[in-house]
């Protein structure tokens, strides 16, 4: 027993110090979450050495509601920030990221955040010179012009030909000489083209009135197509140029930025596409006539164009390839769970709706 108490004492007196230190050590720290992003606006970008933007400012609320530590790196493209996520070099990617079954393959995501799709940037013009030249051109395009010489040339041989059949019955209408004759004749089938008819002047003999027959039905067709080509030339659409919609893009050298989904559409669809590293410089690529169109996501183009400040510059308005933006996870993700009730927090709190006005205006859809 005396032995026992002397065993029991000396190593209450060996541990006590042991147990003391481990009760001063200080808690382990939370580890801090690998945040990758890219420098989009208005989504994610640097600013008064702040990041700002839409998805930038929606993830910090989703940490500070889910209760996350995050330090932030920066990559060049979309494409960087999924294989940083794949390879797990990082936790969670922020931007303006699409969901795609290309990419569901490889690694997860939140629920959505925001509904974008695909537009069109062009050079449209825009104030009075500017849509004066460009109706000009229009009208002056080989289109009409050749129609407008294929019309001519019709009325030439209408007139030989009531000329040919006229001259010999009908000389004081229709000179025997060639010249004059052509020229009344040539009046008679611009009267009869322009307002069905011609004052006290009319072919007498049958081949003449057979020519005047067939002439006059040319006539209303010829009038028909004129006038739709005139229509056309004179729309807002055609004052776009050749580009009003996404079918419009096959085989035009198109600009896109470099890593991202709107590369793999393009190229899908027989595009010609140009990568740059930013919006600006597809814009500027736009604007030296290095490309045709910018083809990006909407809410990007529509913000770039704003703060470009360019009337020439214009958007076609045409919403294609319709996607979803959520944050970048890896593959079964414990995080994606959290950041989820987080994001529906949110969203009821008002915090999302009230970021879309901030950075998109009332009209952001």
């Amino acid at each position: 027993m005396r032995h026992l108490l002397l065993l029991t004492l000396l190593l209450t007196s060996t541990l006590s110090p042991i147990f003391a230190q481990a009760l001063e050590a200080p808690a382990t720290e939370p580890q801090k979450l690998r945040v990758v992003t890219r420098n989009l606006e208005p989504f994610s970008f640097e600013q008064d050495k702040r990041r700002v933007g839409f998805a930038a400012e929606l993830w910090d609320n989703v940490a500070r509601e889910a209760g996350f530590e995050y330090e932030v790196a920066v990559t060049d493209t979309a494409k960087n920030i999924i294989a940083d996520v794949q390879s797990k070099k990082a936790d969670v990617g922020v931007g303006a990221i699409s969901i795609t079954a290309e990419r569901e393959k490889i690694i997860d995501f939140s629920q959505p955040f925001y509904e974008s799709g695909l537009d069109i940037l062009i050079v449209g013009g825009s104030g009075g010179f500017s849509t004066v030249w460009q109706i000009l051109s229009n009208l002056l395009s080989w289109q009409i012009l050749g129609g407008v010489a294929a019309l001519i040339l019709v009325m030439l041989i209408v007139s030989h030909l009531v000329w040919m059949y006229e001259h010999k019955i009908n000389s004081e209408m229709w000179p025997e000489k060639y010249t004059h004759g052509m020229w009344e004749s040539f009046w008679w089938s611009i009267s009869i083209f322009l307002v069905g008819g011609a004052d006290n002047k009319g072919p007498v003999g049958v081949g003449g009135r057979i020519i005047a027959i067939v002439w006059m039905l040319l006539s209303i067709v010829a009038i028909a197509l004129l006038t739709a080509s005139l229509s056309a030339a004179l729309t807002v659409n055609s004052l776009q140029g050749d580009i009003s919609g996404p079918r419009d893009l096959e085989k035009k050298n198109v600009a896109t930025i470099a890593g991202s989904s709107a590369v793999t559409w393009l190229e899908n669809h027989g595009c010609k596409v140009s990568t740059y590293p930013d919006i600006n410089a597809c814009i500027d690529a736009l604007k030296n006539g290095s490309v045709k169109a910018v083809v990006f996501d909407a809410p990007i183009l529509k913000y770039a164009l704003k703060n470009s400040g360019d009337d020439k510059l214009m958007i076609v308005e045409n919403l294609f390839d319709r996607n979803n933006y959520g944050f970048a996870l890896q593959q079964d993700s414990p995080l994606r769970e959290t950041i989820n009730q987080a994001l529906l927090s949110l969203h009821e709190q008002g915090v999302t709706e009230a970021l879309e006005k901030r950075w998109f205006g009332d009209d952001q859809k």
